[in-house]
């Protein structure tokens, strides 16, 4: 799992949308009530979660790292399944309710750009690629004439460009 943009001891520059992830005042999630159960979930939810150039949650199986990947995406503006804020590609609707909960502290005067990448909905996101084409810039890929990790590769080389919220779920799966 990847957020963000290594942590560092200076502050980041205006042009990193999120500074940090925290429970909503507001909005707080019962400790007893899932996802605040998973490991995590209640660790941001207690301390919050500075992000840096690149922030990488490592930890077992079960432990909450796609459900914190998702909720940060969701609290962004992304789509669930994969894609930008402006992508709407969705199946069925499974996401925990952890966004409701989160509050981002944004940099001031930053972008609003991200994307949104996750391993298991790659396949019905490059779907919903081909069926809403760009109607400006280069031509769109065909990612589904290319391997997992090229068209991993391709996607990442296409989309990710200049400041912005990049948020990948898995993203070893399609490296190894």
């Amino acid at each position: 799992m990847i957020i963000g943009m290594a942590r560092t001891e200076t502050p980041l520059p205006r042009e990193y949308p999120v500074r940090r992830v925290q429970e909503s005042r507001n909005q707080p999630l019962a400790r007893t009530r899932w996802p605040a159960t998973l490991p995590a979930v209640a660790q941001l939810l207690d301390r919050g979660l500075e992000l840096g150039h690149a922030t990488v949650l490592v930890g077992e199986n079960g432990s909450g790292k796609s459900t914190l990947v998702e909720s940060v995406a969701l609290a962004f503006g992304l789509s669930p399944e994969g894609g930008s804020t402006g992508a709407r590609h969705s199946t069925r609707s499974t996401e925990s309710e952890l966004a409701e909960h989160l509050h981002l502290i944004r940099s001031p005067g930053s972008t609003r750009r991200g994307f949104f990448l996750r391993a298991e909905t790659m396949h019905g996101f490059y779907t919903y690629l081909e069926e809403n084409p760009r109607t400006f810039g280069p031509p769109d890929i065909d990612f589904h004439s290319l391997s997992h990790g090229e068209s991993f590769l391709e996607l990442v080389g296409d989309r990710f460009r200049g400041s912005g919220l990049w948020v990948l779920d898995e993203p070893e799966s399609a490296l190894s």
